[in-house]
């Protein structure tokens, strides 16, 4: 991302101008003078992306009394705005820009990019306080970039007194902690060397030249009380590395957990936080494997204990325990989850250096492998850190390895007793072409014996354990089922209703999945699951289903969800929603997308009780732990989604934050909720976003976006900011039309299934008299994209197309490799999204004639594409096929590829350029505003970098 200067946002802008109004109307009414005219709102531009603000991070202090949220914008310097709420008094301090976003993929799905960094903001647990993170400023980032070798300037930390108003800023810190309870403390890590760096802890209200500094930390933790401080140290001189605990309202000095020349790592309480284990390994440097031991701490003055070492006998022949997992208590505090690992072969160590000259580069893919060779590539570091669990007890010492590649995961129940294990052996093979499957095992953890529970289940079994241990319940086969833990005995708590628990939308050529789950009531008595509208409680004793919700939700088309509202802390025994508290539900209408909040009783005989309903989107954000204060959001399209404070009877919403006042200085659209009768006669919803200052008397562009199903967004407010679809903010400010249909699909046509939902949604407004008929466009991304590439070769009602990421030939794309995952394409043409529903191979025509590569020569609509050459989900040959396709056709057709992209584009200066070309792309077809000059004659490659500067905000 380029530098640029700093400068107001249009919205900052905006505010400060209505201010100096608001003074010149009043001087001016005392002076006799004229007022000025306020100026009309205007459309939002590509220049008002980045100075858009988000409120973030939003919590409540313990006591209710004050809120602070992270009010940021996309690009530029933000805020924390700290509230009295009694009082509406507010305070904000500066904190910086934030982080570019990241290019790297989310640690849970390797094709999606990671999240963007966000603030840190708490209280104090006794609300005098807050701390939140402080970024560098723009200015300074800009500095750094500019500067090579020049000081980088790192994050910190600001602090406010909300008693005095006094902000202490602290730079150069990699973290922070703040005890849930136990007073005003703070634990300061520096940002240092690899070896250790400075920790400071402070009792908040005090100098920072009072703090307790200790060198060389590389980590640490506050024990939620606020009473003790255990951290790790590592020194360039190994014999003084260490484990300490220090009292931190005390004088004395630390107490030596253990010390000696080791590396130590991997802190972990119990939930009572009474015992403490950490990882500790004694070898050399560059032992391979390294030879991990667990130390336990029994909190108190005395030193920690081994309580594994690398010679236990407990220990499977030759493993170790692994240290790149971390311990976990069981629930009871009573067993350890501890992970090994098995021995390497001499020789095995990937560090170790190998002559470049003498190393071969092939791989062999093998038909009898379980994962294919790209998958095995991209699972690499985490196939080298795999490890298995095993079970360790304090109270008596023993050990049981439970896992084992045969069984690589368990999940414990709340003491640690048994187990159940997943074996997904016997269906890796089958991730080509259909979803992750395994066996269910149920393990006894005193011996390690296994008993096969269920063959075959899918990882959307959304299995849990009750919270007393007894049973397992798990989804299968369209319903539920619990396993009573002591005799294993399958109990099906779902048969004989006629109630679906399976998604009753569902169109995908495999076995739908369930509408989820409550989990479990504290009592371990019941299960309580959803259909599409209410809430199940189900008996895994016997005893009949109960709906709990009495109906009302199918009643009234309203879907019903528990939405915990209660105060849960961490030393609190019970687990599972407790069914003597009143069951608070959130309720949003699927006929009008109206929203709000119900209450009920588990022993009820009547309907939940309506608290609170309106014609937004209104969601939970969080509560007071020790005050009646809820704080909710409520939006529109047409409304930023403020911050509302309300207790729990949801009686009154109280606006407590003013985002929405950035929205004043523009035209803005309006959404509603349509349906339309698709070819095969169902009725389907649609979302229609009106231009802002909407005329029925005038004639509209109209911009099709199409997914799946997105009837549901039509109370979503969508911020304006560039990305690689059309941003019905910024095109309805700007005299658009938006229509978003469902689409309803036909296994093994999933474009004429398209077809026949979209041409017959765009009819259904058109009728209406305000759509400009020439004046139609079609966009897509990814899935969307290809079913805008398919509907351009079978109709030419649309005037201009954009696709992005399109699969165009499902012939070719089939056994195409997901570069993200380095899994085989099958499984999305066979059960997932294509709809095919068989090999190609078995179905070759339906391929065929749902790949928009062999009709190219029919299409009329000008296109422009978008598909990167990094494309980590759909292969970037596959856009390259259909824009050549074209172009041999002579068909007008653009495609950018923005080098060394993803699926979606990732970079900020990518999406403001992408965004601007759509833009461009459809003002030029569908409002005849002048063809751009890369329009009319490309980009050549020469000029390629002189040409993007136009859209590179000036330094």
């Amino acid at each position: 991302m380029r530098p640029r200067p700093i400068l107001l946002s249009p919205a900052l802008f905006g505010t400060l101008t209505r201010c100096l109004l608001f003074a010149f109307l009043a001087f001016a009414a005392h002076a006799g003078q004229p007022a000025p005219a306020v100026a009309a709102p205007r459309a939002l531009t590509h220049q008002d992306f980045d100075g858009w603000r988000s409120i973030s991070a939003s919590t409540l202090s313990r006591d209710g009394r004050w809120l602070a949220y992270a009010y940021l914008p996309l690009e530029g310097d933000g805020e924390v705005v700290v509230r009295e709420l009694a009082t509406a008094k507010e305070q904000r301090l500066p904190i910086g820009a934030l982080p570019p976003p990241p290019i790297t993929s989310a640690d849970h799905n390797p094709e999606r990019p990671a999240p963007r960094k966000d603030a840190t903001v708490v209280f104090s647990s006794d609300s005098r306080f807050l701390i939140a993170t402080r970024f560098p400023t723009q200015e300074e980032r800009r500095a750094a970039r500019r500067q090579p070798g020049a000081a980088t300037a790192n994050e910190g930390v600001v602090t406010l007194d909300l008693t005095t108003g006094n902000v202490q800023v602290d730079s150069d810190i990699r973290s922070f902690q703040v005890p849930s309870h136990g007073g005003p403390w703070l634990a300061l890590h520096k940002t240092g060397a690899a070896t250790g760096s400075e920790l400071r802890l402070r009792r908040l209200g005090l100098p920072p030249a009072d703090d307790r500094v200790f060198p060389q930390v590389t980590e640490y933790s506050v024990a939620r009380d606020g009473r003790t401080l255990v951290y790790l140290v590592s020194t360039p001189t190994p014999a003084q590395n260490g484990v300490y605990a220090v009292q931190t309202d005390g004088v004395e000095p630390p107490v030596v957990l253990d010390t000696g020349s080791a590396r130590y790592r991997r802190l972990v309480w119990d939930r009572a936080q009474s015992q403490l284990v950490f990882l500790a390994d004694f070898g050399t440097s560059d032992a391979f494997p390294p030879a991990w031991q667990l130390f336990h701490w029994a909190r108190g003055p005395k030193a920690a204990r081994p309580a594994i070492t690398p010679t236990a006998p407990a220990l499977p022949h030759g493993a170790t325990l692994s240290g790149d997992h971390s311990p976990v208590f069981a629930f009871s505090g009573e067993a350890i989850q501890v992970f090994t690992v098995p021995a390497a072969a001499p020789g095995s160590n990937p560090a170790a250096p190998v002559d470049d000259e003498e190393k071969v580069s092939a791989d062999l893919w093998h038909w009898k492998e379980d994962f294919l060779q790209p998958m095995q590539r991209q699972r690499a570091d985490q196939d080298r850190k795999r490890a298995y669990a095993a079970l360790y007890r304090p109270a008596d010492g023993t050990f049981t390895q439970i896992a084992d590649p045969s069984l690589p995961t368990v999940v414990f129940n709340p003491d640690g007793s048994q187990a159940f294990g997943r074996d997904d052996r016997a269906y890796r093979r089958n991730l080509d072409f259909e979803g992750p499957f395994h066996d269910l095992h149920l393990v006894d953890t005193a011996n390690g014996t296994r008993r096969l529970l269920r063959l075959r289940l899918s990882d959307a079994a959304a299995t849990q354990w009750s919270p007393d241990g007894r049973w397992i319940a798990f989804y299968d086969q369209r319903g539920w089922y619990a396993v009573d833990a002591h005799t294993a005995r399958v109990v099906a708590m779902t048969d004989g209703l006629a109630t679906r628990f399976d998604n009753e939308l569902a169109d995908l050529p495999k076995e739908p999945v369930s509408y989820g789950t409550a989990g479990w009531t504290s009592d371990a008595s019941s299960f309580l699951v959803y259909d599409r509208f209410d809430l199940w409680q189900l008996f895994p004793d016997g005893r009949a289903p109960r709906n709990v919700t009495r109906g009302l939700g199918r009643q009234e088309q309203t879907v019903l969800r528990v939405q915990t509202v209660s105060v849960r802390e961490p030393l609190d025994a019970r687990q599972g929603i407790d069914p003597q508290e009143d069951l608070v539900l959130r309720g949003e209408s699927e006929a009008t997308r109206a929203s709000g909040f119900f209450v009920t009783r588990f022993d009820a005989s009547t309907a939940p009780r309506r608290l609170l309903w309106q014609d937004k989107q209104v969601q939970y954000v969080g509560r007071a732990a020790e005050a009646d204060t809820l704080l909710l959001t409520a939006s529109r399209f047409d409304l930023f989604p403020d911050l509302h404070t309300a207790t729990t009877d949801f009686a009154t919403l109280r606006q407590v934050s003013q985002g929405d006042d950035q929205r004043k200085p523009f035209l803005w659209g309006t959404a509603e909720l349509r349906t339309y009768r698709n070819s095969d006669g169902i009725e389907l919803p649609a979302a229609l976003f009106k231009p802002a200052g909407f005329d029925p008397s005038r004639k509209y562009p109209l911009i099709v976006y199409l997914y799946e199903r997105l009837s549901q967004t039509v109370n979503w407010f969508v911020p304006p900011a560039p990305a690689t679809s059309v941003n019905p903010s910024f095109y309805t400010s700007n005299g658009y039309a938006v229509l978003m249909p469902d689409i309803a699909y036909r296994v093994g046509a999933p474009g004429p299934s398209a077809l026949a939902c979209v041409l017959p949604a765009v009819e259904s407004i058109v009728r209406e008299g305000w759509v400009a008929e020439d004046s139609i466009g079609l966009q897509g991304h990814s899935w969307g994209g290809y079913q805008t590439a398919y509907l351009i070769t079978q109709t030419s009602r649309f005037r201009a197309a954009a696709a992005g990421a399109v699969v165009a030939n499902m012939t070719s794309a089939y056994s195409g490799i997901s570069h993200g995952s380095g899994r085989a394409r099958q499984y999305k043409y066979e059960s997932e999204q294509s709809r095919i529903g068989q090999p190609v191979y078995a179905q070759p025509l339906a391929y065929l004639n749902n790949s928009p590569v062999f009709l190219a020569d029919r299409v009329t609509t000008p296109l422009l594409m978008l598909h990167n050459d990094g494309d980590d989900t759909v292969p970037f040959e596959q856009g390259v096929e259909f824009f050549l396709a074209l172009r041999r056709a002579g068909k007008e057709v653009y495609l950018f590829n923005y080098h060394h992209e993803f699926h979606g584009l990732r970079r900020r200066a990518d999406q403001r350029d992408y965004a601007r070309r759509l833009h461009q792309f459809f003002d030029h077809h569908l409002k005849a505003a002048p063809r751009p000059e890369w329009m009319e004659r490309g980009i050549p490659f020469l000029e390629r970098e002189t040409e993007k500067r136009r859209f590179i905000p000036s330094s």
